[in-house]
């Protein structure tokens, strides 16, 4: 598209005043993208003035054909306008508004005047010699019409955009020399400038835009996630205490369950006593002895009454079979005799009896278990286990215990008067008939009874199934018992028993 343009006319300078110049300052960020143009000064040829209002530049692109063209109002000449050629949408206008000042001189064009423009104002120019500046009135000057109807909501974002980075980037005051007037390649670049900044930022608050749907979308999804695994939390929660409820229930079941079986166990065992404890007592009544006679004994056996312990030992019948001579008996020899007829008591009185040492049918019991335990063993040791349970629980059973324990004791406490001068242990001595008798009794109401073994005398000595006594051959015989071995009828309980070898 091409169009005539009228042959400049020069001038004469008027003024050594420079045009105005026109100043756009924008943000710091954009400041490369809508820095303003700066131009050199404009030729001094005469030139017609196509600009629009000082105040106000709009750039537009010229249609296919000219819609018309402006007039000026001085002279009456008609221009067609210069023609915008750009990249850019047809539809986009860009309006770069100047500084407004309050003098009115600051908002008019210094362009040179030639004679006819002068004699037309009516002034002369006799009293300068020099060209003159003259004033354009803003109003007089043919601005083409707006747009700003005709633009898409889009159009008019950008263009509200573009002023406000206009009015950021204005400056507070600005003389007419530093804003030159924009020619058109570079209003055409500027624009495009703008344009594709405004395309980046449209592109930018795209994908800010897809990015906040699908950010809303994954919250969407989490809070239905967060709903369903609080209701699964819920369900749970609920399933938990039915459950919390129904192991309640059964817990309590078990406690009367077990409260049952120990009741019944109770009534079928007289004591709570096993194979353990059996042999924990047992230990502890061999130490008790022990711990006796080397008491009453004194310092180096200074308390034994040696007649009495030896013509004791040859009323047992001992004493002639023993390998040591009577004149060479020593003290340790007497008292582990000593130790041994105490055991011995104990055993006699308490552990060798078929149910009880209380019990008057101990004879009749006897006959009664072997029977019965031929035929059905398991009835048998439930009656015995039974017999035992009601002679723990008959009231009459302290009594009798008391006095068989008390009988027991004082023969004791008077042997032990005799073998040792000065003696008086009847209490311990007490303790350890009433520690035997309990004893008897919870060995016998076991499933198998447990009683004491003796072993024949001359036997060779057996380090894994005897226990030594003081100054003990380990290659010699048997020649003491001091303490006998206990064991059950099941073979599964067994104590070694206490022997002296020589």
């Amino acid at each position: 598209m091409s169009s005539s343009r009228p042959q400049p006319q020069h001038r004469q300078q008027l003024s050594s005043s420079s045009p105005p110049k026109v100043n756009i300052k924008l943000s710091r960020v954009n400041s490369d993208f809508y820095a303003a143009p700066v131009f050199a000064d404009p030729p001094k040829k005469k030139q017609t003035s196509l600009l629009p209002s000082p105040t106000t530049l709009e750039f537009k692109p010229l249609p296919d054909q000219p819609a018309g063209t402006a007039t000026d109002k001085r002279n009456g000449s008609s221009n067609p306008p210069s023609p915008i050629v750009t990249n850019i949408k047809p539809t986009v206008a860009v309006t770069v508004p100047t500084p407004q000042h309050s003098h009115p001189s600051r908002q008019s064009l210094n362009v040179p005047r030639n004679e006819e423009d002068i004699s037309k104002d009516g002034h002369s120019g006799s009293t300068d010699s020099g060209p003159k500046p003259f004033r354009v009135n803003p109003a007089d000057v043919n601005r083409p019409p707006s747009r700003g109807t005709n633009l898409s909501e889009s159009e008019k974002r950008g263009l509200a955009n573009l002023k406000r980075l206009s009015s950021e980037g204005r400056p507070a005051s600005r003389s007419r020399d530093s804003s030159p007037i924009p020619t058109s390649r570079q209003s055409e670049e500027s624009t495009r400038l703008l344009i594709n900044r405004i395309d980046e930022l449209n592109t930018l608050t795209t994908n800010l835009q897809v990015n906040l749907d699908g950010a809303l979308q994954a919250n969407q999804e989490k809070d239905a996630e967060k709903e369903r695994l609080l209701k699964s939390l819920n369900a749970l929660e609920h399933q938990n205490k039915e459950l919390q409820a129904t192991l309640t229930k059964r817990e309590r079941d078990y406690e009367v369950i077990a409260k049952n079986y120990l009741d019944h166990v109770r009534m079928i065992r007289a004591t709570d006593d096993d194979h353990s404890t059996i042999i924990e007592r047992l230990t502890q009544l061999k130490a008790a002895i022990e711990h006796l006679i080397r008491k009453v004994q004194g310092q180096r056996s200074a308390n034994l009454n040696r007649t009495a312990v030896i013509e004791h030992f040859k009323d047992s019948g001992l004493l002639y079979s023993f390998p040591v001579d009577e004149e060479n008996l020593e003290a340790f020899h007497l008292n582990l005799y000593t130790e041994s007829v105490v055991m011995d008591t104990l055993v006699s009185n308490f552990f060798d009896k078929p149910l009880c040492s209380i019990f008057e049918y101990n004879k009749g019991f006897k006959d009664i278990y072997d029977w019965m335990y031929q035929r059905n063993d398991k009835l048998a040791i439930r009656w015995r286990q039974q017999l035992c349970v009601m002679l723990t629980q008959d009231p009459e059973t302290k009594a009798r215990q008391e006095v068989q324990v008390s009988t027991t004791a004082d023969a004791l406490t008077r042997l032990i008067s005799e073998f040792y001068n000065g003696s008086n242990e009847a209490a311990k001595i007490h303790d350890l008939c009433s520690k035997a008798f309990d004893l008897a009794i919870a060995m016998t109401a076991l499933d198998s009874v447990i009683s004491p073994a003796h072993v024949p005398l001359n036997t060779p000595f057996d380090e894994e199934s005897m226990a030594p006594a003081l100054k003990n051959n380990p290659e010699g015989k048997v020649a003491l018992i001091i303490f006998p071995a206990f064991k059950d009828t099941a073979k599964a309980f067994n104590m070694r028993p206490k022997v002296w070898c020589h």
